[in-house]
C-alpha cells in the first residue's frame, strides 16, 4: 500500500507515480464524518485508498465525494478503481464533457496534437481511462461549500492553470488544495500552461490571491505541501510565470515569423522544460507556448496568421 502523510487532522496525502522520470501525482484524503478524494490519479491510487480507509477502521461507504481540482486526465484516470462504491465527482461545469467523452475529448480538446493520436492512445494513462455516467457527477460553476460532518470543504472557481480549475479549502485543517495553480514540476523551471485552456491573467490573480487567505497549508499536486509562511514559494512562482511569459515574446522577436512548433522547440531548449511520456507525445510544450501567444494576442503584441500558422510580433 502506498505511503499516506498525515499533514493535518484528517488530511492525508498520497503519491502515484508515472513517467520515465517517476513524475508524482499527488491525491489527498480529508475524513470528516463523511470522506473526500482530492484528486484520483490511477487505479493503483484508488486501491490504495480504499485499503487505507478499511484499515483506518472507515467503511468505503463513507466516500462521498470525489473533487477534481481540474479535469485534465493525470487528476482523474483513477476514478473507476472506485466505481463500486459511486461517490459523487464534483468538477466545474466547464469540465463535464472530459468525462462523459472520456478519451475522445481529452485528445480532441485538452491536448489537440493529431500527429500524436496514436502514441497517446497506446500510453498507459490514456488507454485506461473510461467515461464517467453523467448522473455520477455534481457540477459547479462558481462557488460552493461540501459539509463532511467534522469538516467544510469551500470551493472556488478560479480557472488560472485550466478553464475548469478549482481551488479547495478544508476550512477546519486550514489546507488549500491549488491543483496545478503551482509548478507542475517543481524541479525543472517555468512548467507552467500544459494546454492552452489557462488563462494567464487569472492564475496571476490565484497566485497573490494565496498568500491572504487564512490557511496553514498550501497543497500542490505535484510537490509536497508547503507550509506558512508561503512568502518565498509564492514570490518563486509568480517569477518564474512572468518569466516564462516574457522569454515566449523574446524568442518571437529573435526568430520573426515563426510557427509555433518551431517556438516552442526553441523554448524548449532555452528554458528547460521537459515533459515525460504521455505529456511529450502529446505536444504539449507547444500548446503551453500556444497560451501565452494567444494572450498577447489579446495584448496587441503578436498575431496568428491563420492560412501560414505562423505567428508573428506587431
Amino acid at each position: 500500500m502506498g505511503n499516506f502523510v498525515e499533514w493535518a487532522p484528517g488530511v492525508f496525502r498520497i503519491i502515484g507515480k508515472t513517467g520515465k522520470q517517476k513524475e508524482e501525482f499527488a491525491s489527498y484524503l480529508v475524513m470528516g464524518e463523511k470522506i473526500a478524494i482530492i484528486d484520483l490519479p490511477s487505479r493503483s491510487v484508488g486501491k490504495d485508498i480504499i485499503s487505507f480507509i478499511k484499515k483506518a477502521g472507515r467503511d468505503t461507504s463513507d466516500i462521498k465525494y470525489i473533487i477534481l481540482t481540474h479535469t485534465h486526465p493525470d487528476h482523474w484516470a483513477g476514478i473507476s478503481a472506485l466505481s463500486k462504491i459511486k461517490p459523487q465527482i464534483v468538477i466545474h461545469e466547464s469540465g463535464i464533457k472530459a468525462l462523459t467523452e472520456g478519451q475522445k475529448y481529452i485528445l480532441d480538446k485538452q491536448f489537440p496534437n493529431p500527429s500524436k493520436f496514436r502514441l497517446a492512445m497506446k500510453s498507459s494513462l490514456f488507454s485506461k481511462i473510461g467515461k464517467v455516467k453523467e448522473e455520477l457527477i455534481t457540477r459547479i460553476s462558481d462557488s460552493e461549500t461540501i459539509d463532511l460532518g467534522s469538516e467544510e470543504l469551500i470551493l472556488q472557481s478560479t480557472g488560472g492553470h485550466s478553464k475548469d480549475s478549482l481551488l479547495i479549502q478544508a476550512y477546519s485543517a486550514k489546507c488549500t488544495f491549488i491543483g496545478d495553480e503551482g509548478n507542475i514540476a517543481p524541479e525543472k523551471p517555468a512548467s507552467f500552461f500544459i494546454d492552452g485552456t489557462g488563462d494567464s491573467q487569472k492564475r496571476l490573480k490565484v497566485l497573490k490571491m494565496l498568500s491572504n487567505l487564512s490557511t496553514d497549508i498550501i497543497c500542490p499536486a505535484h510537490q509536497s505541501p508547503v507550509p506558512h509562511p508561503f512568502d518565498l514559494y509564492l514570490h518563486n512562482l509568480i517569477f518564474e510565470h512572468k518569466h516564462t511569459k516574457d522569454t515566449i515574446y523574446d524568442i518571437l522577436v529573435s526568430v520573426g515569423e515563426a510557427k509555433t512548433y518551431y517556438i516552442a522547440e526553441e523554448y524548449l531548449n532555452t528554458i528547460g522544460i521537459s515533459w515525460d511520456s504521455p505529456f511529450e507525445e502529446l505536444g504539449v510544450a507547444s500548446t503551453t507556448v500556444t497560451a501565452f501567444l494567444r494572450e498577447m494576442e489579446n495584448e496587441g503584441r503578436t498575431h496568428y496568421e491563420i492560412h501560414s500558422k505562423r505567428w508573428s510580433i506587431i
